[in-house]
C-alpha cells in the first residue's frame, strides 16, 4: 500500500490536472498522446515515488488494472512508472470536480460512487491511498 502526499497536485497544480488526464472530448484526438507527454513531465518535475520500493508497490498496484503483462510492466523505465502515477492519481483528483464540497465527495467515496483513494488527512495535506 502507498500513502503518497500530493498536496502540491490539489492546491497548486489543480488546474493542471485535466492536461494530465484529460479526454478526446476535452483535449480532442490526440488526447492520449498529449496526457502522456505531459504526465511524463509532470513526473520528471514532481516524483511522487521516492524509492525503489515505491516504485515496485507502484507497478504491482498498476498490475492489478489488468491492461497490461506482468512481461510489459517490468519493462517499464522508473520514468514511465512515476508518470504512470501521476496520470491515475490525475483522475483521481478530477473525480472531486463533480462535488461542491469535499464533504459530498467524502460521502460519495464511502457509497462507493467514487474511488476514494483521495483524502484529506488531519493533518490538512492530501494523499493518495494506492493500495492492491
Amino acid at each position: 500500500m502507498l500513502e503518497l502526499d500530493i498536496t502540491h497536485m490539489v492546491e497548486e497544480d489543480g488546474d493542471e490536472m485535466p492536461l494530465l488526464s484529460g479526454s478526446v472530448a476535452e483535449l480532442g484526438p490526440n488526447a492520449g498522446t498529449l496526457t502522456w507527454d505531459n504526465s511524463k513531465r509532470y513526473a520528471d518535475a514532481h516524483p511522487l515515488l521516492k524509492t525503489p520500493e515505491q516504485i515496485q508497490e507502484a507497478k504491482d498496484y498498476l498490475k492489478g488494472f489488468g491492461a497490461w503483462s506482468g512481461e510489459e510492466i517490468a519493462g517499464w523505465s522508473d520514468a514511465e512508472v512515476q508518470a504512470m502515477v501521476v496520470q491515475n492519481i490525475a483522475a483521481r483528483i478530477r473525480e472531486m470536480e463533480h462535488f461542491d464540497t469535499y464533504e459530498a465527495f467524502k460521502k460519495a467515496a464511502q457509497q462507493g460512487s467514487v474511488s476514494g483513494e483521495i483524502y484529506k488527512g488531519d493533518d490538512g495535506r492530501w494523499y493518495a491511498l494506492l493500495s492492491l
